[in-house]
């Protein structure tokens, strides 16, 4: 008696990519994520750079709690990618904190973690991100044409990655799908709003989003230090 083996091939079926409908996000707790989404600092316009200078220099309890040279040239896989903000050595607590990302974070976030232009702009009772460069208050929300665009909703899609880096918004824990979270379009829905009545980015340095106009628009000479 003969006994016969049947081979059995065995396909692995790759699921469909995530689309935008289906893409559930938290809300930012920076307490919690120590900003892991700022490690790298935050890459600026051009006439954003000019603006951060100019604000720097007429606000110096913002200056005070940087190093000498807060903006520097970025690369992405050893290529220029323009120009961004410094970071410095940070040690993170959070468990979820990706391996790949560098331990550091932008010199313009304070202890906890929070954005410092966005506190200075609380502190004088501002909308929060009346000083903050677009990339900040966009992210992870996309945007084209000055129109919102859906965050990148499966890893497989994450634009930035590499064989040792395995993506980038994707893995943060505000752009990070949760099946637990809402809808991407209604747990961004702040920043939604404020892209809408944007007339083009970048605001900052933009007309009636000059230095002097906003530090105009709610002079505070007591306002408290960030």
């Amino acid at each position: 008696m003969h006994c016969c083996t049947a081979l059995v091939t065995v396909r692995r079926v790759t699921p469909p990519l995530r689309s935008s409908r289906e893409l559930r996000l938290c809300t930012c707790d920076v307490q919690r994520c120590e900003a892991m989404c700022c490690y790298d600092g935050a890459y600026l316009d051009p006439q954003e750079e000019r603006f951060l200078h100019e604000l720097l220099a007429k606000v110096p309890q913002l200056r005070a709690q940087l190093p000498d040279t807060y903006v520097v040239d970025g690369y992405w896989n050893g290529e220029s990618l323009g120009r961004k903000t410094a970071t410095r050595p940070h040690e993170y607590r959070n468990p979820r904190f990706p391996a790949h990302f560098t331990r550091t974070r932008c010199v313009f976030a304070d202890a906890i973690g929070f954005c410092t232009l966005e506190k200075f702009a609380r502190s004088r009772g501002q909308h929060p991100w009346t000083f903050k460069p677009s990339v900040c208050w966009l992210f992870p929300m996309q945007e084209s044409a000055g129109k919102p665009e859906a965050p990148v909703a499966d890893a497989r899609a994450d634009p930035y990655q590499l064989p040792d880096y395995p993506g980038y918004a994707t893995v943060v824990g505000c752009g990070r799908h949760d099946p637990a979270g809402r809808p991407w379009a209604k747990a961004l829905a702040g920043e939604r709003a404020w892209l809408a009545q944007v007339k083009s980015l970048p605001i900052l340095g933009s007309d009636g989003h000059s230095v002097d106009e906003l530090l105009a628009a709610c002079p505070s000479a007591d306002a408290p230090a960030p």
